[in-house]
């Protein structure tokens, strides 16, 4: 679920069309795993660190690579 909603996240940040969006989603998601980090009794393993950013970072890509093959669709 972590990665799911990771993804969203990069493929909304990707709409976005903004270095400055792209760069506070990850910092987002980042201090959002270091709130948990500081609240939790048991401290949340750093591999769902690794997933959340492989999932926004996926996400943003894909976004990416979908926008640049639809615009060489239309420049054909």
């Amino acid at each position: 679920m972590i990665f799911v909603t990771a993804t969203i996240i990069g493929i909304a940040a990707g709409l976005q069309r903004s270095t400055i969006a792209a760069m506070l989603g990850v910092a987002l998601v980042s201090i959002a795993f270091m709130a948990a980090v500081a609240v939790s009794i048991v401290v949340p393993p750093l591999t769902t660190l690794f997933v959340a950013l492989g999932g926004y970072n996926l996400g943003f890509i894909g976004y990416l690579i979908t926008t640049d093959m639809m615009e060489h669709g239309r420049r054909a």
